[in-house]
C-alpha cells in the first residue's frame, strides 16, 4: 500500500499569487501535525509552493498540469455549472454529465498516480495544489463508487483527501479538514 495526500494550499487575498500572513501561519500550524513524506510536489504556483514550505517541506518538483489549462489554478471546465453547496458529491453527478470537466478530473488523477507511484511501498506523497475540480473532483474520480454525500463541503484552504493507493488503483480515501 502507498499513500497520497492531497491538500488546497492555504490562504490568499486574490488575485495576489501569494500567500496572506494568515495562510502562512495556518500552513505553518498544520505542518507541525504532520509527519514526513517521502515525496513532495506543488502546482508551479507561488501559493502552492509556499503553502508546502510554511508546512516545513521542502518541494521536490512542481508540475504544471496542477495549474490547470490556464496555468492560472483558478478555473476548470463548466466551473461555472458547480453548486458548490453541495460539496464533493455534486461531482459525482457532474462528472457524468460534463465531458469536458470528466476529461480535465481524468488528466489530474493521472499526475496524481504518478506521484504516488513513484514512493516506496508503505510510502507516501504530498500533493499541495488547487480546490474546486482540481482536488475536489480529482478525487471523486479516483473513487468513483465512493459515497461522496457522506464526504461532505468541498476543500477549504489546506484541506483535502489522503488516499490509499494499491495495485495501480486508489483503493481508499479519509477527508481532510483542518479546524
Amino acid at each position: 500500500m502507498r499513500y497520497l495526500e492531497v491538500r488546497r494550499h492555504s490562504w490568499r487575498e486574490p488575485p495576489n499569487q501569494h500567500l496572506s500572513q494568515k495562510g502562512v501561519n495556518l500552513a505553518r500550524s498544520l505542518g507541525e501535525q504532520l509527519g514526513s513524506f517521502d515525496q513532495i510536489v506543488t502546482s508551479p504556483l507561488p501559493r502552492c509552493i509556499q503553502t508546502a514550505v510554511a508546512m516545513g517541506y521542502a518541494v521536490n518538483k512542481t508540475i504544471r498540469q496542477l495549474a490547470g489549462a490556464d496555468g492560472l489554478g483558478e478555473s476548470f471546465p463548466n466551473m461555472g455549472s458547480i453548486n458548490w453547496k453541495l460539496g464533493y458529491s455534486v461531482f459525482s453527478e457532474q462528472l457524468v454529465a460534463l465531458p469536458l470537466l470528466t476529461d480535465f478530473v481524468e488528466k489530474q488523477a493521472a499526475v496524481w498516480r504518478e506521484v504516488v507511484q513513484s514512493v516506496p511501498e508503505a510510502g507516501q506523497a504530498l500533493i499541495i495544489t488547487h480546490g474546486g475540480g482540481f482536488l475536489d473532483g480529482t478525487a471523486v474520480h479516483c473513487l468513483p463508487l465512493a459515497d461522496h454525500h457522506a464526504w461532505g463541503e468541498y476543500s477549504s484552504c489546506c484541506e483535502g483527501v489522503r488516499l490509499s493507493f494499491s495495485e495501480g488503483e486508489f483503493v481508499s480515501a479519509e477527508i481532510l479538514r483542518v479546524k
